[in-house]
């Protein structure tokens, strides 16, 4: 597998598909992220007060770690739709067709039991290990979630570097969710370090434009009053988080394709025969 060629693979297809990346980011990516950040921040609060949710008791935190839990498990399943929407518009680009929004849409609808289980089982995972970070912060303070969070992240990143291909794989090859990470477990075995170089550029995008964007935005933000600063204020994180999305899905997908050329000798033509 040559990360070089995924990487040129990615750029060319955002290159001859600009406007198909930019309404799917726009749809499933920051659409989603700022109707969750508006809900969580601005009219919960409000909804958590009028229903008696607050202080320490049971019911407060019950209603409000479902909130969290719901909103954000909401937000994720959006994305991996995106994802999902992205997935079979790279197959069709490599393979030397247009891709269509419709098209892929109802692709992605179609695999959309798999794509939210892999979607699920990723969030449970991410929950599990902030969740117990903040366990271990309140037992063992002052230090003890940072620990915590260092001994859980290593596994959590070997893992996820596993399934990084699971989307692609149940949009192809029509698997369920657990046979889709199962299967991209073993494609991506022996290959994970160029996938690490994957994750790390993203890192490093997610990094360089956070501090390139959203404190730039934010800080214009600040003059302006009550929710519309707050609304301007969320969408710099929510596009940044669109950007990263977009390109780690199509870099994904063409990974997807590397490896199965790689490991199976799949012709492009094989790979997209399924949507002919």
């Amino acid at each position: 597998m040559r990360l070089a060629k995924v990487i040129s693979n990615t750029v060319s297809f955002m290159g001859r598909n600009l406007i198909l990346s930019l309404v799917v980011g726009a749809l499933f990516f920051v659409f989603p992220l700022v109707l969750v950040d508006l809900w969580t921040y601005w009219y919960w609060p409000r909804v958590a007060y009028l229903a008696g949710a607050h202080g320490n008791s049971p019911w407060a935190i019950a209603a409000n770690l479902g909130s969290a839990l719901g909103s954000g498990l909401l937000g994720l399943a959006a994305n991996f739709v995106g994802h999902a929407v992205l997935s079979r518009a790279t197959i069709d680009d490599i393979n030397g067709n247009q891709p269509s929004i419709g098209c892929c849409t109802r692709t992605a609808l179609h695999h959309l039991l798999p794509v939210l289980g892999i979607s699920f089982a990723i969030y449970l995972v991410l929950s599990f290990m902030q969740y117990v970070r903040l366990g271990a912060g309140l037992l063992f303070p002052p230090h003890g979630g940072g620990v915590v969070f260092i001994l859980l992240i290593v596994p959590t990143f070997i893992w996820a570097m596993g399934i990084s291909v699971a989307v692609p794989v149940a949009i192809r090859e029509r698997l369920g969710s657990i046979a889709s990470m199962s299967r991209s477990r073993a494609l991506t075995m022996g290959y994970r370090w160029p996938i690490f170089g994957l994750f790390s550029i993203a890192l490093g995008l997610i990094f360089l434009m956070r501090v390139a964007l959203v404190f730039g935005i934010r800080f214009a933000a600040s003059a302006i009053p009550s929710a519309s600063a707050f609304i301007i204020g969320t969408i710099p994180g929510a596009i940044v988080s669109a950007i990263v999305w977009t390109v780690a899905s199509i870099a994904m997908t063409t990974a997807y394709v590397e490896l199965r050329r790689v490991k199976e000798g799949t012709s492009v033509d094989e790979l997209a025969e399924i949507f002919s």
